[in-house]
């Protein structure tokens, strides 16, 4: 069988957005390959994205959910990298303005790609945002309304599930009196297992012993993924390995359930 040719990809430092908008697109191209580029421009996040936003038809879902892996792999790269120039930026770009909408790919890069990519990057995103919040009414209203709107998106049912993940791990930038009861809700075990998991996300960047409390106790209603989530959160603070080893000790979480990986940090 013949071994697929697959034309060259542009240069991430060089090319022009669009150019490079395209190339991911372009799905007759080498899916790791775009993937690698995604990562590579993402020092230039904001001009990227909006370049794959070009010419998308408004509501239409299909198309949007089309380029959102995209739009999330360059976020998300920005957010791993802890590049907090090209974070702001996005961020900027990103927020709804005045009455509009929170849009599906603007939860997707707030929560997949900021957020989440700062926590990954072992930072926390309350924390690195603040700054670029203070001193600045006009950007520290629209973040307000745009974490308002997160959380009525995260209850949507009208929308998807990996959209609503996205939602749910936005709202770890905000108090637990305000959000704790909303992520604890999704954690049973009756709930899908993506917003689980956005849950778990969400409470795990969430400076409070009740996120702990909350992630601890529900450990047995976990799939077994997310299970494997919720511990790797509690081995990120001294309070949460505290809790997880008196959890162990009274049985209520199972040694069982641990990594060798996990029960070495642990």
């Amino acid at each position: 069988m013949p071994v697929p040719v697959f034309a060259q990809l542009p240069d991430a430092k060089l090319a022009t957005p669009a150019v490079i908008a395209a190339a991911l697109l372009d799905e007759t191209r080498d899916q790791k390959a775009r993937e690698a580029l995604a990562r590579e421009a993402s020092p230039r996040a904001t001009p990227v994205v909006h370049a794959l936003l070009a010419g998308m038809p408004d509501r239409d879902e299909a198309e949007e959910y089309r380029r959102i892996p995209w739009i999330w792999r360059v976020a998300v790269a920005a957010g791993r990298a802890r590049d907090e120039a090209a974070l702001e930026a996005l961020m900027d770009f990103s927020m709804p303005r005045d009455d509009e909408r929170l849009r599906d790919w603007q939860a997707v890069v707030l929560g997949g790609g900021v957020v989440m990519g700062l926590s990954q990057a072992g930072t926390s995103p309350r924390d690195v945002i603040a700054p670029w919040l203070a001193g600045d009414a006009t950007r520290h209203a629209r973040w307000s309304r745009t974490l308002d709107l997160a959380e009525r998106m995260a209850d949507d049912a009208g929308v998807r599930n990996g959209t609503r993940y996205d939602a749910l791990r936005m709202l770890a930038v905000l108090p637990f009196d305000r959000v704790g009861a909303q992520l604890t809700r999704y954690l049973s075990r009756d709930v899908n297992a993506e917003l689980q998991m956005g849950a778990i996300g969400g409470l795990s960047d969430l400076p409070d012993p009740r996120a702990i409390e909350a992630l601890v106790q529900h450990m047995p209603q976990y799939t077994e993924r997310n299970r494997g989530l919720a511990i790797t959160a509690l081995l990120k603070s001294d309070a949460g390995r505290v809790r997880l080893k008196a959890a162990i000790a009274a049985g209520a979480v199972q040694d069982a359930w641990l990594t060798p990986e996990q029960r070495a940090k642990l």
